[in-house]
């Protein structure tokens, strides 16, 4: 026992030297110290049999407290951490192994990622998955903390480390597996392990509230770019769930919110772009959706100039599941633990208590105005939530953004609503909003493409209500029935001026019809030469030249 003396007190030695004062004496020191220690290492393993393992232990420690403190190159620390790596790795699940040996595996693959080395760091990674399932399923009170056995005690009397310590370096491999995985562009296996290290620190309740909150609403983002709107909601909802109650903790404390307060904001901030991203992915798809079963439709094919008819497009979309999972990109089945799971089961927080909010945020495919209002109104308010931070003078690409998105909200509102003159009253939000926009756009020069971009979308507005003008015209004129379908506008409007002619016209039409008549006519020509004043800020000269292509932008 005496060179288990020797070598406690060398490392006391060691530690000593390593809070002195930076400077040259100092590292030869440290590592003429950390020379002997592990010599003397070696020497107490060869001499000890029973105690060859512990002594493996203490060299591993002694190779991570190397590579930290000594100004030595990447790979001479990979080559360091490799050695010890493999020295250690048979005897991995013994007591006195274990957290070191998870140590230097951790920080073994994080020198490979840096060294660009990144298929030996995932094959590392990868096959350490059965070592978590033997810890799960062992004694976590039973290993020993490798610091801890630099003592001339014995390992009976040696105190055993924390098992939230261990659970620390896996959920740190895990995060570093969803890492490579994204760098891979492996989406469905970046999503897993990302939401894996999430919960284990939910559960550990690791780091911060907020940060946690931030990582899980961007997950939940990354869910809504990959269409898969359930595991969107719970994460964005379990985000939302976590900030709010972490906030409402933080009011209770005065001075520590005011501290707190504007970071606070900015991630509810964050959080508010994710849900109106959700919110126009949902509405997108359902139109998407809808109109493919609509055209696929065996009695809609003869006819694709039909106008769609948003009755029909109900009685076919309910006919079909409610559902299905042809527009959403396949995640597969993952592997969790000894066989396939359903991906829906995989990606939830148990520990959370997140059914009543999610029961309050659409998530199926949108079939009807009253679904289509509920969604709508869930988007807008994150969406007017955001756009409070903005203004377009300090904060302009944000404001168009916010701007454009609110557009698109009535866009899509006004693609479920079956009133015409609902629709009217939807798409002249849309325009006002644009037309703001625009107006404040054209004293930006360096924004003329968004503008031309705004000027496009709001000539398709224009021609949408003027469409939308003329069908609530043709619904008026039509149930009269006073003129065939071949008769020309002109030659009705004369009819209606001449007071010699008196054909079939002149008698039907009484004075109010003929005025109704040619106001709805006069709507329809003021907004025509609207479409065309647009026009007039591209410099076109005739509405037949009016075209909103790349060839118009000027250099």
């Amino acid at each position: 026992m005496d060179l288990l003396h020797s070598i406690s007190s060398t490392f006391e030695n060691i530690k000593t030297t390593i809070k002195s004062r930076n400077s040259t004496e100092r590292l030869l020191l440290l590592k003429k110290e950390i020379q002997a220690l592990s010599t003397e290492i070696v020497t107490f393993g060869k001499e000890n049999h029973d105690q060859y393992v512990r002594s493996l232990a203490m060299e591993g420690y002694v190779t991570l407290l190397s590579v930290k403190i000594m100004p030595i190159s990447l790979e001479d620390k990979r080559n360091l951490l490799q050695d010890a790596f493999d020295k250690l790795k048979k005897h991995a699940m013994r007591e006195e192994c274990l957290f070191i040996f998870l140590r230097i595996q951790n920080l073994l693959c994080y020198y490979l990622i840096q060294l660009d080395q990144i298929k030996i760091a995932k094959d590392i990674l990868e096959n350490m998955e059965d070592l978590y399932d033997k810890i799960s399923k062992s004694d976590s009170d039973k290993f020993y903390d490798a610091e801890d056995l630099f003592t001339n005690e014995p390992l009976t009397k040696i105190k055993r480390v924390n098992p939230e310590k261990i659970d620390k370096v896996i959920t740190n491999n895990v995060q570093m597996q969803a890492f490579l995985y994204n760098k891979l562009n492996i989406p469905e296996k970046y999503s897993l392990y990302n939401h894996t290290a999430l919960r284990r620190q939910l559960e550990m309740k690791e780091g911060t509230p907020q940060d946690w909150a931030v990582r899980a609403a961007r997950l939940g983002n990354y869910f809504t770019y990959l269409n898969q709107l359930r595991n969107a909601r719970h994460h964005l909802a379990a985000a939302y769930h976590i900030l709010r109650t972490c906030h409402d903790n933080c009011k209770l404390i005065p001075e520590e919110f005011v501290l707190q307060k504007a970071d606070f904001e900015m991630h509810f901030l964050e959080l508010s772009h994710y849900w109106v991203k959700y919110g126009l992915t949902l509405f997108k798809l359902s139109k998407k959706k809808i109109l493919n079963r609509y055209f696929s439709n065996p009695s809609t094919k003869t006819d694709l100039w039909k106008t769609v008819n948003i009755n029909v497009l109900d009685e076919i979309v309910v006919s079909n599941e409610k559902f299905e999972d042809e527009n959403v990109k396949d995640v597969g089945a993952e592997k969790s633990g000894k066989g396939d799971a359903n991906t829906e089961k995989l990606f939830i927080f148990p520990t959370l208590d997140l059914k009543e909010m999610e029961n309050r945020i659409p998530v199926e495919i949108i079939c009807g105005i009253e679904e289509a209002r509920r969604l709508f109104t869930f988007s807008h308010k994150w969406l007017v939530r955001a756009r409070h931070y903005y203004d377009f003078e300090h904060h302009a690409a944000q404001y168009i953004s916010c701007s454009l998105q609110l557009a698109e909200l009535y866009e899509h509102l006004a693609f479920f609503e079956k009133n015409i003159d609902n629709q009217y009253n939807i798409q002249k939000r849309r325009a006002d909003v644009l037309e703001a926009l625009n107006s404040l756009l054209k004293n930006c020069d360096s924004v003329m493409s968004v503008q031309i971009d705004v000027i496009k979308e709001l000539s398709q507005v224009q021609l949408e209500l003027m469409a939308l003008n003329l069908q609530k015209l043709w619904r008026e004129e039509s149930q009269t029935n006073i003129f065939s379908l071949d008769a020309d506008a002109d030659s009705i409007i004369n009819s209606l001026d001449s007071e010699s002619n008196k054909t079939l016209t002149e008698k039907t039409l009484n004075t109010t019809s003929k005025n109704m008549f040619l106001r709805k006519m006069e709507a329809a020509t003021l907004l025509n030469g609207k479409l065309f004043r647009l026009s007039n800020q591209l410099d076109v000269r005739t509405p037949s030249q009016l075209s909103f292509g790349t060839n118009l932008i000027k250099s």
